[in-house]
C-alpha cells in the first residue's frame, strides 16, 4: 500500500464521529437494552435474531405489519436498524428503516402509508450553506409527502438511535450512499456497501475508510483505531467472468462504435436503455461526446429532473441536452426492456421518416425508415472470448474488432442492438480489491441464489490468501 505524503494531515478514522455523541450509549426504546442478538458461531457471516418485545404496537404500526419475517441480514448487528428492508411491513424492534438508494429491488414493499422513519442520503455542498436531497427527494414524488423521511448528510457523523452512522458516496446511482456505523461500547465499525462501484477514492483520504485500509491498527495520538468488523457487501458480480473494464472504458467504446454508426448513416437514431436511474453518466457520455440532444420519456425526464435539481451533477449535465420534443431528438432514453428487435422495429413506426439531406441520403431513400443503434448498458453484457461470435463482432465497416466490452447482440432490419459491460455494481477484481484493502473480520454478502456459497467460499479465499497491493 502506498504511504501517505508527508503534506497530509487528515483526521482520523474516529474523527468522523462528532465528540458531542461520545457518550451516547447503545440504548434503545428509551433506555431499553438492544432486542438483537448476534450469533456468529466462529463463520464469516453474522447472523441476527430479533427478540420477541412485549409491548403493543401503535395501530398504525400493527395496521402495516406483515407476516413475513425480515432477514438476518437485513438487520446492523447489536442496534435497531434495518437496511433496505421495506419488504417485511413494520418489523418488530426496528426503530430506524435505512434507504440505501432509489431502485425498486431496495425500497419494494414501501408505499405512501409506512408508519417508520426512513433515512437516506442529502449532500451538502458550498460550506453546507445549500444542501441538497436527492434520495429523499424521489421518495417524495413516488410516495407523496406523508411519509417521515430523514436526509444524512455525506462524510459527517449523524446520529440514529446512539448509533453514529457516517453515510459516504457509492458511485452507484444518484442519491446512493454506503453507510458506516460506529458501534462505541462495542469499539466496533460495521460497513453497509448497499449497491456500489468500487472507485479508488473510496480508500483514500479524505474517505472516512482511509485509516483502515489494510486491517491493521493505525495509532492515532497515542490511541489505536478500531478495525473494521463486518462488511455486508453488494456481491452481484463476485465471480471471475464478470471482470468487465472500468465505466470510462466503455463509455469510451461506445461512443467511437455510434460514431461510426453517424459517419455512414446520419439519421441514425440512438437509443439507449435505462432503468430507474443510473445510466445517466453513460447516457450524458453520448450526447456530450457525439454533440447529440436526448429525449427523455415522462417518467425517466422527472425522476433525473429531480436529482439534477437535488445535487446530482451528472444528471444536471445531462438534462443540459434534453429536448421535450421527441422528433428533435438524435438520442432516446427508453426502459431497458423495450430495447428486444421486435419492440424497437415497433417503436421506429413511431418516429416516421427523417427529413434530413446529407450525403449519404439521396432524395429516393429520404423517406425509408431511420437506421437505428440501441445500447444495452450493462454488466451482465459482458462474456468471455468463448461465448462471443466473433464474425459478428466488428465496427459497422468491417474495418476493426469493436472495442473492449462493447458486443453486437443483434443485427436485423438496419437495426443494430449493442450490449455495453457498463454497470454501476463493482466488478469481481474490484470486489477483490476493495475487500482486501479493507481486510474485516467478516463479510456478509447481500446478493443471494444458486452461486451464493460459492461466493462465500471465495471472499473468504481473498482474505486468507491473498495480501492488499498498492493503492
Amino acid at each position: 500500500m502506498k504511504s501517505r505524503s508527508e503534506q497530509y494531515r487528515g483526521e482520523s478514522l474516529l474523527s468522523y464521529f462528532h465528540s458531542k455523541f461520545s457518550e451516547t450509549s447503545i440504548s434503545f426504546n428509551g433506555g431499553a437494552t438492544s432486542n438483537l442478538k448476534i450469533d456468529t458461531h466462529g463463520s464469516k457471516s453474522i447472523r441476527v435474531r430479533p427478540v420477541k418485545q412485549k409491548a403493543s404496537d401503535p395501530p398504525a404500526f400493527q395496521k402495516y405489519t406483515k407476516s413475513k419475517p425480515c432477514p438476518f441480514y437485513k438487520w446492523i448487528p447489536d442496534t435497531p436498524l434495518t437496511v433496505d428492508a421495506f419488504n417485511y411491513g413494520v418489523i418488530k424492534g426496528c426503530e430506524a428503516y435505512i434507504l440505501s438508494h432509489f431502485h425498486s429491488d431496495h425500497y419494494n414493499g414501501l408505499s405512501a402509508s409506512f408508519p417508520g422513519t426512513i433515512y437516506c442520503s442529502a449532500v451538502r455542498r458550498l460550506n453546507n450553506f445549500l444542501s441538497t436531497q436527492v434520495t429523499k427527494s424521489l421518495v417524495r414524488i413516488k410516495f407523496g409527502g406523508n411519509l417521515k423521511v430523514v436526509a444524512i448528510p455525506l462524510n459527517e457523523s449523524f446520529p440514529i438511535c446512539g448509533i453514529d452512522v457516517v453515510a459516504m458516496d457509492a458511485n452507484h446511482c444518484p442519491g446512493s450512499v454506503m453507510f458506516l456505523f460506529h458501534l462505541k461500547s462495542m469499539k466496533r465499525f460495521i460497513l453497509h456497501t448497499g449497491d456500489f462501484r468500487f472507485h479508488l477514492d473510496m480508500l483514500l483520504p479524505p474517505s472516512p475508510l482511509a485509516d483502515i485500509v489494510g486491517m491493521h491498527l493505525i495509532p492515532v495520538s497515542g490511541k489505536a483505531i478500531p478495525q473494521l468488523h463486518t462488511v455486508y457487501l453488494d456481491t452481484t458480480y463476485c465471480s471471475s467472468q464478470y471482470d468487465f473494464p472500468p465505466q470510462q472504458v466503455i463509455i469510451a467504446g461506445a461512443v467511437e462504435v455510434t460514431r461510426v454508426q453517424l459517419e455512414k448513416y446520419p439519421n441514425t437514431v440512438v437509443v439507449c436503455g435505462m432503468y430507474t436511474l443510473g445510466k445517466e453518466r453513460f447516457v450524458y457520455g453520448l450526447a456530450s461526446e457525439l454533440n447529440l440532444r436526448v429525449w427523455l420519456h415522462r417518467n425517466q425526464h422527472q425522476l433525473v429532473s429531480t436529482a439534477a435539481l437535488n445535487g446530482c451533477t451528472v444528471c444536471a449535465s445531462l438534462m443540459a441536452h434534453v429536448v421535450s420534443n421527441q422528433q428533435r431528438a438524435q438520442l432516446h432514453v427508453l426502459p431497458m426492456a423495450q430495447l428486444g428487435m421486435s419492440s424497437l422495429i415497433q417503436y421506429r413506426t413511431t418516429l416516421g421518416p427523417s427529413n434530413d439531406q446529407t450525403p449519404f441520403n439521396s432524395p429516393s431513400n429520404v423517406n425509408r425508415p431511420r437506421p437505428l443503434v440501441a445500447w444495452r448498458p450493462t454488466g451482465w453484457s459482458h462474456q468471455t472470448g468463448a461465448k462471443t461470435n466473433k464474425l459478428l463482432q466488428t465496427t459497422l465497416d468491417s474495418s476493426k474488432p469493436l472495442p473492449e466490452g462493447i458486443r453486437l447482440q443483434q443485427c436485423n432490419d438496419n437495426i443494430r442492438i449493442y450490449g455495453a459491460a457498463y454497470s454501476e455494481h463493482s466488478s469481481y477484481s474490484e470486489l477483490k480489491r476493495f475487500i482486501t484493502h479493507l481486510r474485516p473480520n467478516h463479510v456478509q454478502p447481500t446478493v443471494f441464489g444458486s452461486a451464493a456459497r460459492g461466493c462465500q467460499l471465495e471472499i473468504e479465499s481473498w482474505l486468507e490468501n491473498h495480501s492488499p497491493t498498492d493503492l
